[in-house]
C-alpha cells in the first residue's frame, strides 16, 4: 500500500471520527447523554452503526470524543481573548465557570465520565489524566503570575494549590447538579480567590496604600 493511500485512509478515518463527535455533541446538547443511543449518533453522523463501532467500540468512547470536541471549542473561545483579558485570571476563571453554569449537559457528562475514569481501562481514564494535568499546570502558571504581581500569597506552592482548586471545581460541579440553588460560577471564583490568598493580598495592599497616603 502506498503512503498516499495510507494518508488518504487516515484522513477519511479522522473525518468520520470528527463527524461522529460533532453529531454526538449536538445530540447531547439537545437532550443530554443518559438516553443517547449509538443508533441516534450514527444516523446523525450519516454512517452505519457498524462503521461507528469500527471507530468507537462503545458508547462511552463516543461520549469521550464529544467531550474532547467540546473542550476544543471552549479553548477556541478563550483563545479569542486579547492579552489583557488573558492576564486577568479572575476574568478567565469567571468565563470558564459561567460556561459550566450555562451548560448543565456538559457538567453532567463530565461528572459521569470522571466517575468511570477511575477504571484504568475505561476510555475516559486517559482523557482525565491528560485534562487534569493540563488544568493543574495552567492554574499553577496563573498563580505564579499573580504571585509575581503581588496578587497571590508568595508562600503558596503553585502546583499544590492548583491541584486543590481543580478538585474543588470538580466537587462544586457535582454538588451543583444535586443542589442547583447556589451560583456555581460565583462559588468557583470565590474558591479561587480564597485558595490563592487573593483576598488577603488585596487587603494588605489596601492597608499599605492607606499608610503611605496618611
Amino acid at each position: 500500500m502506498s503512503n498516499r493511500t495510507e494518508r488518504g485512509q487516515y484522513a477519511k478515518s479522522a473525518t468520520r471520527r470528527t463527524a461522529v463527535a460533532r453529531a454526538a455533541l449536538t445530540l447531547i446538547e439537545q437532550g443530554g447523554h443518559s438516553d443517547l443511543t449509538v443508533a441516534q449518533v450514527a444516523h446523525a453522523a450519516g454512517i452505519s452503526e457498524r462503521s461507528l463501532f469500527y471507530h468507537f467500540p462503545t458508547k462511552d468512547h463516543v461520549l469521550v470524543a464529544a467531550l474532547e470536541l467540546s473542550d476544543r471549542l471552549t479553548t477556541d473561545d478563550v483563545g479569542g481573548l486579547d492579552d489583557k483579558q488573558l492576564r486577568d485570571v479572575d476574568h478567565v476563571v469567571s468565563i470558564l465557570a459561567r460556561l459550566d453554569a450555562q451548560h448543565e449537559w456538559k457538567v453532567r457528562l463530565v461528572v459521569y465520565l470522571s466517575a468511570r475514569a477511575q477504571e484504568a481501562e475505561h476510555p475516559a481514564h486517559a482523557y482525565f489524566v491528560a485534562h487534569n494535568a493540563a488544568a493543574v499546570q495552567g492554574f499553577a502558571n496563573m498563580l505564579r503570575h499573580r504571585q509575581h504581581r503581588g496578587l497571590a500569597h508568595p508562600d503558596l506552592e503553585a502546583e499544590s494549590v492548583a491541584r486543590r482548586f481543580v478538585a474543588m471545581w470538580d466537587g462544586l460541579q457535582a454538588h451543583w447538579l444535586v443542589d442547583p440553588s447556589f451560583d456555581l460560577a460565583d462559588e468557583i471564583l470565590a474558591s479561587f480567590r480564597q485558595l490563592t490568598g487573593q483576598n488577603v493580598m488585596e487587603a494588605k495592599q489596601a492597608f499599605e496604600r492607606a499608610i503611605a497616603e496618611a
